[in-house]
């Protein structure tokens, strides 16, 4: 049996990339270019305006009226068949500007004598000028669109054609086979029947004439897919313990005194000019909220401006002085709550030994990348120079008495070492990318499993109501797999992705008919490298129908009650998805069987390692689609440079053996 996502072929899917800038010559918007008014109704209301148009408008109805418009209705449903729709199914570009070609497909496929084809050739032009006038009408002009379906394989192919030469309506037929309507339109589409509809599928056969089992020997065999493997993630398990111990000092209880010191040294990191002394880099960048991925509290808020790294700052602060007042019973410091709640103990060593240590066991014994977080802020408060707490001495009188043994410079001093050697120190890897992946890591197709997941999504929206929330829910999902697997950047690009924001989105669409993403170079968080070019990359042909039918006929009911939203992929209630990654890693959790499911991060994790295995030492690449330092890539992928290295050295020893031999 073929794949039955056998429209991606798995060795030219994605990884011939072809970055360029922008390219204002010769590229146009979407919404620049002569595109479709948004669809939002169905085929039922376009069948009730050609009604209007046949019947209502006479005074008195002949049968041969009624004929006309039974005959039209009649070559409706045999080419919605076809194309995998029923009347209930939202109009798409099959009656829009890839009218044509889907009519020519129709009709080459029709085993009916010449007047018949003639005929329904008529008939649908017919429809399609109602489609046309209804379009007219419409007041939010967005494009057309279909869907290059993953489950249109054999099973539906047949299943649509024979349907569409029958000449008889879905739901006619249904009756003709005592089966449900409804299963017979999830099945026209893209849902398979499961084992109770087997002998409504050998009554369909017969009523369609088509040889017995045709059908049910192109349903997919599910009798591979065993159990999901019981797989243990390090962070994950140490995640689930250290969860019931909880230390961190709650926003709710942080006091007026320390809320006035952070105000203080907020206002120093962001403006423009400081009193005190500060780092060319000790610069706190804020953005707009609407370029920020990352939920944002109000203590690295400042009107409709944000800053991710005050967020992650306070939160490290928090942590730390959480850590001051956790009884000593329980891993913590012992110190009465309103004693720990100062900015001084950053300068205190003893303290900080003793939280780093903490960290240090509730991490298995590892010093990871926490360590190091948290040591650069500290090393930043400290600094001899430029240190924000070096330059107030008076800190030190916040400090319960006795705390220090040595003068403020030196503590600072002394700190600062302490800090810098913990950072030296910090090599582990505490959340390690393969882990969740590794079952697909040791498979010869690592993407296969994406590709099948993508196909099960998109099984579920054609089982879903036609027209419901729920089914654009599950296109919106099959289109961030298909996206992230094809493009696979960081998770805040996708939350902040947008279309036709003011004709110039992230994601756009060339004149001729290529989807691209864009992002400028400060949309790449703190990464030096990306920080420092633009991006600007082809998606793949294989996606272009998919990405307009979700952003014309299924993103439209998730912004309907807003409007201006811009972003791709928003919730289901039209806002900016700042859950995305934590959903991916659920979809992943629940369609890809092989792993416990995994973020996007790891996403580009499995796509460079697929590439690179594939194309030893094609690390540039990989370094495209991950738009990322090469410099960066070759570290991180080192081991696959070993791999090719025993590989060769294997074929070395091969050929010494046939020498020695011989």
């Amino acid at each position: 049996m073929k794949n039955i996502c056998d429209f991606i072929d798995l060795q030219k899917f994605r990884y011939h990339v072809r970055l360029c800038h922008n390219e204002s010559g010769d590229s146009r918007q979407l919404g620049e270019s002569n595109t479709e008014p948004e669809m939002q109704f169905t085929y039922q209301d376009i069948i009730a305006r050609r009604k209007g148009e046949l019947l209502d408008t006479k005074e008195a109805l002949s049968a041969a009226d009624t004929r006309v418009f039974r005959n039209n209705l009649s070559s409706l449903h045999s080419y919605l068949a076809f194309v995998g729709k029923t009347d209930d199914s939202s109009v798409g570009r099959e009656m829009l500007h890839g009218f044509n070609e889907k009519l020519a497909s129709y009709l080459d496929a029709l085993n009916v004598t010449p007047r018949t084809k003639s005929d329904r050739r008529s008939h649908l032009r017919a429809w399609q000028r109602t489609v046309e006038a209804v379009t007219q009408s419409a007041t939010d002009k967005v494009g057309e669109v279909t869907v290059v379906r993953p489950l249109a394989g054999t099973f539906h192919q047949i299943l649509r054609e024979a349907v569409a030469n029958s000449g008889v309506a879905p739901k006619t037929l249904a009756k003709l086979v005592h089966s449900s309507p409804a299963a017979i339109q999830r099945w026209l589409k893209g849902a398979y029947p499961n084992p109770q509809a087997i002998p409504s599928v050998h009554r369909l056969e017969a009523e369609l004439g088509l040889e017995r089992d045709t059908l049910l020997r192109r349903l997919p065999d599910t009798s591979q897919e065993g159990a999901r493997p019981s797989i243990s993630i390090g962070f994950r398990e140490r995640q689930r313990v250290n969860t019931r111990s909880f230390y961190r000092l709650k926003e709710a209880d942080i006091s007026a005194s320390l809320n006035a010191e952070w105000n203080a040294y907020f206002e120093y990191k962001t403006s423009r000019g400081p009193v005190l002394e500060r780092s060319t880099k000790g610069v706190w960048q804020m953005l707009p909220m609407e370029k920020i991925s990352a939920t944002i509290p109000a203590c690295a808020r400042r009107g409709n401006q944000g800053c991710v790294t005050a967020s992650i700052a306070m939160g490290k602060v928090r942590g730390y002085l959480g850590f001051l007042s956790h009884p000593e019973t329980k891993g913590g410091f012992g110190k009465l709550p309103e004693e720990a709640q100062t900015l001084a103990w950053l300068v205190v060593p003893s303290a900080i030994e003793a939280f780093l240590n903490f960290l240090k066991d509730r991490s298995g014994g590892l010093v990871h990348s926490g360590h190091a977080t948290f040591c650069s802020i500290g090393a930043s408060m400290v600094h001899p120079v430029t240190g924000y707490l070096t330059q107030q001495p008076e800190f030190a009188n916040k400090l319960p008495e006795g705390t220090l043994q040595e003068n403020w410079t030196k503590a600072c001093s002394r700190a600062h070492r302490l800090y810098r050697q913990w950072k030296q120190d910090a090599n582990d890897i505490s959340r390690k990318p393969n882990e969740p992946i590794q079952q697909l890591l040791n498979l010869s197709e690592p993407l296969g499993p994406i590709i099948r997941a993508v196909a099960r999504i998109d099984q579920l929206a054609a089982e879903s109501a036609p027209g419901s929330v729920e089914e654009a829910l599950h296109k919106r999902d099959a289109l961030l797999l298909s996206m992230l697997m094809a493009n696979p950047l960081r998770v805040r690009n996708f939350t902040l992705m947008t279309w036709r924001e003011h004709g110039n989105g992230s994601l756009y669409c060339r004149e001729d008919g290529q989807w691209r993403l864009r992002f400028e170079a400060k949309d790449f968080k703190n990464m030096k490298y990306a920080k420092q070019s633009d991006y600007d990359a082809p998606l793949p042909a294989a996606l272009n129908e998919r990405i307009e039918e979700y952003l014309v006929e299924y993103r439209p009911r998730l912004t309907k009650d807003a409007p201006d939203c811009k972003v791709v992929f928003p919730t289901q209630h039209g806002n900016i998805w700042k859950g995305l990654g934590a959903h991916f890693q659920k979809l992943t959790s629940r369609h890809v069987p092989e792993t416990p499911g995994f973020g996007p991060h790891a996403m580009r994790h499995l796509v460079a390692t697929d590439w690179l295995r594939k194309h030893p030492n094609d690390f540039l690449t990989a370094a495209m689609l991950l738009h990322d330092k090469l410099e960066t890539v070759l570290r991180n992928y080192a081991h696959l440079r070993q791999d090719d290295a025993f590989t060769r050295f294997e074929a070395h020893l091969e050929a010494v053996s046939r020498a020695t031999k011989s």
